[in-house]
């Protein structure tokens, strides 16, 4: 069971997920890239957690 969670709004995304969990994360990343949000930085890590941040430009 993927633990992977999206918090998103509008034109901000917040995505974290545990690292033995990185395959959905990456596939999870991938598919909101696919979306049109683009990555804001590169990945965070602490307590085993891996979080991306990304962004969106909405009009």
């Amino acid at each position: 069971m993927s633990t992977v969670k999206i918090n998103k709004k509008e034109t901000y995304c917040i995505v974290s997920a545990f690292a033995d969990d990185i395959k959905d994360f990456t596939d999870t990343i991938q598919s909101l890239l696919n979306d049109g949000w683009y990555v804001m930085g590169g990945v965070s890590a602490a307590n085993s957690m891996l979080y991306q941040t990304l962004t969106k430009n909405e009009k």
